[in-house]
């Protein structure tokens, strides 16, 4: 099991939004629209206002947790080598670290975008999604190991993959949950959510087994949803409640 867990966590914490393809071992192919100065200046900006929805929105749904669980930091990775990429990581006082490397900074066309992925990323911390995955991976891990070695296998080879499979198994669902809780946050901090799911026509996703983010259209169609029932709530001269 320990070593299930060294390698899923890896895993887990990895690319939350998906990226584009590299062309080259030293410099990830993508479409750079600002500099690296603005576009960290922009993300610290659009932070300061939607850090606080978001902590807003975290705290009204688990006022059983500790104050960590909802206090999100905001940081950035300026490793300008990597592929565009933005992730939410749990750190070691407990509270939920929101980071976009710099070129996912670069990549954004407007503030919109910013917002969106940011209540993206936070809502993961919302929904709970790192603790349902490690449970997943326990689950699986446990069951692949028994299965494997009834079968006469190496038991270790069985908690791999049962670990990984249930790593996965959720992965899309829990993308399009944290699209939605972004379009609620994103719009009670000002910005517009529709824009900001644009982001996702420029990222990839798929519709296979065990593909981690689900396809662009998909999702662009849950924030649509989203949108409607956050308009519709208020046409009626009230607030919709987050809900994924």
């Amino acid at each position: 099991m320990r070593k299930l867990f060294a390698a899923g966590s890896t895993a887990l914490l990895a690319a939350c939004t998906p990226t584009p393809e590299q062309t080259s071992q030293s410099r990830p192919s993508f479409e750079a629209v600002r500099d690296a100065d603005s576009s960290i200046k922009a993300y610290y900006r659009v932070a300061g206002r939607v850090e606080p929805v978001a902590e807003s929105v975290c705290r009204s749904l688990h006022a059983d947790k500790t104050h960590n669980f909802c206090d999100f930091r905001v940081n950035v990775n300026n490793d300008a080598s990597q592929a565009p990429n933005a992730y939410q990581t749990i750190g070691a006082d407990g509270r939920p670290v929101i980071t976009f490397n710099v070129n996912m900074l670069r990549s954004f066309r407007n503030d919109d975008e910013i917002a969106f992925v940011f209540g993206h990323e936070a809502g993961h911390q919302i929904a709970r999604h790192i603790e349902q995955t490690q449970a997943n991976q326990l689950a699986g891990a446990v069951l692949g190991g028994i299965l494997v070695a009834v079968g006469g296998g190496d038991a270790q080879i069985g908690v791999d993959i049962g670990g990984a499979i249930g790593g996965r198994g959720y992965s899309k669902k829990y993308e399009l949950e944290a699209d939605t809780i972004a379009a609620h946050i994103a719009d009670r901090a000002g910005y517009n959510a529709a824009i900001g799911a644009r982001t996702f026509e420029r990222t990839g996703g798929s519709s296979a087994l065990l593909a981690t983010h689900p396809p662009s259209s998909q999702r662009i169609d849950q924030v649509a949803r989203t949108i409607q029932v956050i308009n519709g709530a208020k046409a009626q001269g009230g607030r919709a409640p987050v809900a994924w």
